[in-house]
């Protein structure tokens, strides 16, 4: 038996020689879904496809996937990520990176007619379809991913530098395409192989590529038009990094169904420090890892203001107006443009007030995109996690309560007389001012936390503080009377 023992080593070994290329060729012949993934480390929206969305569409496409990286760069360097499990391959692309924002402006230039001007991210291209935004992606990925196993896969996007961003990646898994290659040619290389470690570093860039936010994605496929939600912005640029990521929109373009919102231009924060990177423990000489790899930081208050100046700047305006107005109320002038009456214009402004908070409590509570104007990313701030008070409340549902709240006050001063419409008339002028007060809360969190600007947010601000003004002679001198008379 012992000396029976080499011979049936070498015969195993004979077998496997003689199996390898069979299996190599099965592998290959494997249906396998590859897609590219653009995002920035400041963007939001983009993590939570990643950190979220991603794991679940793996997990039911093949199991839990790894994430291959070249290790002889600093993870706050590196600008390609692959994330795979053997059925569906995503490229990871930091745009904030120079080689990352060079093949996002390659997509920009593949995809222009469907694109239609916007620099979107977290921005998904699988095979001719294109989809923008972490309701976009989340929505319409599995389906994709579904028709493309199907079908028997889906190749790497076809843009300039796709392959050379793919194979500076050492120890990722055979391809299909390059596994049926080396079966034809030289054979298989296994994972790991030592050429793979020698792969060069990630060029760090000479300057900051800055990005900049916007709107969050829609839920079907088809033309979009006008802001995405959930969609941060890249701005374009020279090749030289200096430089919108949104979460993003709610429809998905295809090569013969454009339409993806065209969105403002502008610098983005700069590449993310070594502090403010989020690091793991390296597993050892595999270049494989987790999704907790992705860099992923913070922005500033400066950073956030910069992704919109032009909406952003609407919004400290606004801020400056609503905090200026609270202070001569407080002051309590005769000023002679002050009414003594409440006059119709109070019903009047509060209907537009309700149809403003209305449409902002349908956005909120359903999830679904906003009609944006040229200016600002709506659907950027209805997407965030202040567009409902503890998590739980829209905050167009609260604004809805109150001019409704208002509306009941004027009809009552209209209606009655003495106490009961001076009480009206107090009540007026104190659910304005308290109005007033959380729409400063609220507007200032637009550039300076969520790095948006809400149009139909600041026409709602604009309106509680015109009320205000109307309300505020009235109430202050029907304050006066209800004292004198306790």
């Amino acid at each position: 038996m012992i000396k029976s023992l080499p011979r049936l080593v070498a015969s195993l070994l004979v077998l496997s020689a003689a199996l390898a290329p069979a299996a190599a060729l099965a592998l290959a012949q494997s249906p396998v879904v590859r897609a590219i993934l653009f995002f920035s480390p400041t963007c939001p929206h983009c993590h939570r496809v990643i950190r979220e969305d991603l794991p679940i569409i793996f997990a039911n496409f093949g199991g839990e996937p790894q994430v291959y990286y070249d290790r002889t760069v600093p993870v706050q360097e590196l600008a390609f990520y692959e994330v795979t499990n053997g059925q569906v391959e995503i490229l990871l692309v930091d745009v904030s990176r120079v080689e990352g924002w060079d093949l996002f402006a390659a997509s920009d230039e593949r995809y222009g007619d469907i694109l239609q001007g916007s620099h979107g991210v977290p921005r998904l291209v699988i095979g001719d379809t294109v989809l923008v935004g972490s309701l976009d992606i989340p929505s319409n990925l599995p389906r994709l991913v579904a028709e493309g196993l199907g079908a028997g896969g889906i190749d790497w996007p076809d843009l300039p530098g796709m392959q050379q961003a793919v194979a500076s990646i050492p120890g990722r898994p055979l391809a299909v395409a390059d596994t049926a290659a080396e079966v034809e040619g030289e054979g298989v290389v296994p994972e790991g192989a030592e050429g793979a470690a020698e792969t060069q570093p990630v060029a760090e860039p000479e300057g900051p590529v800055e990005t900049e936010s916007a709107g969050e994605g829609g839920e079907e496929t088809g033309p979009a038009t006008g802001a995405r939600p959930g969609v941060e912005s890249v701005p374009a640029r020279e090749p030289e990094p200096e430089g919108r990521a949104t979460e993003g929109g709610s429809e998905a373009a295809t090569a013969t169904q454009p339409g993806l919102e065209a969105e403002p231009t502008d610098t983005s924060p700069p590449p993310p420090s070594p502090e403010g990177v989020t690091e793991v423990d390296e597993p050892g000489d595999t270049a494989a890892t987790s999704l907790a790899v992705i860099p992923e930081r913070r922005p500033s208050m400066i950073e956030l203001y910069s992704q919109d100046p032009v909406g952003n700047s609407i919004s400290v305006v606004v801020l400056i107006g609503m905090v200026l107005s609270l202070l001569v109320v407080a002051a309590r002038p005769r000023l002679p443009v002050w009414r003594r009456e409440l006059g119709v214009e109070i019903l009047l402004i509060s209907l537009l007030g309700i149809v403003v908070a209305s449409y902002l409590t349908y956005v909120e509570s359903q999830g679904v995109s906003a009609v944006c104007g040229p200016v600002g990313d709506c659907n950027a701030v209805q997407q965030s996690e202040y567009a409902n008070l503890f998590g739980l409340i829209p905050v167009g549902a609260i604004g809805l309560v109150g001019y409704v709240a208002i509306i009941a006050a004027w009809l009552v001063t209209k209606r009655y007389s003495g106490a009961a419409a001076d009480w009206a008339r107090v009540s007026l002028l104190g659910m304005t001012v308290f109005g007033t007060l959380f729409s400063v809360y609220l507007t200032f969190l637009e550039p300076f936390v969520i790095g948006a600007t809400c149009a139909w947010c600041l026409t709602s601000a604009v309106v509680i503080t015109l009320l205000m003004w109307l309300s505020a002679r009235p109430g202050l001198e029907a304050w006066a009377r209800v004292r004198r008379t306790n």
